[in-house]
């Protein structure tokens, strides 16, 4: 879990920031901006994008290293003749991967905000469906 996933609302500035009354400096891998309220200058939806790539770039770099780990195990396990017991390492990281998988991919689509606003609104759309305002309908008349 990185450092970003702690914080849901706020990015989190990695670098150097001084700041005091007079304005402050911010020092990072975006390079370097003076001035003052740096967090109210930022656009908060290229804040979620950004965290939400990050946490897919860092899926894709375990799994990299799942792959790569894992294929260097199996070699040395096959070359020495053991009892197959890199079996176990991939199938407990393996594990820990697919948690990871659907916490990045597919927990935002079934459980995350726009999941929940997507059912309000269904939800909104069905009480106003049943519930009449005004006077109730009147039978057809024969």
């Amino acid at each position: 879990m990185g450092v970003s996933e702690l914080y849901d609302d706020d990015d989190v500035f990695e670098g150097i920031d001084i700041s005091g009354p007079w304005g402050g400096i911010r020092i990072g891998a975006g390079g370097v901006r003076v001035g003052r309220n740096f967090d109210e200058d930022d656009d908060r939806e290229l804040r979620s994008v950004r965290r939400r790539v990050r946490a897919r770039l860092d899926f894709i770099r375990n799994l990299a290293t799942y792959l790569i780990v894992v294929g260097v195990l199996a070699a040395l396990d096959g070359l020495t003749g053991g009892g197959w017991w890199v079996q176990w390492v991939a199938l407990i990281w393996g594990v820990l991967l697919l948690m990871q998988f659907m916490s990045r991919f597919a927990g935002p689509v079934l459980w995350g905000r726009e999941a929940e606003e997507r059912m309000v609104q269904q939800e909104m759309a069905r009480r106003r469906g049943r519930v009449h305002v005004g006077q109730p309908p009147r039978p057809p008349e024969e």
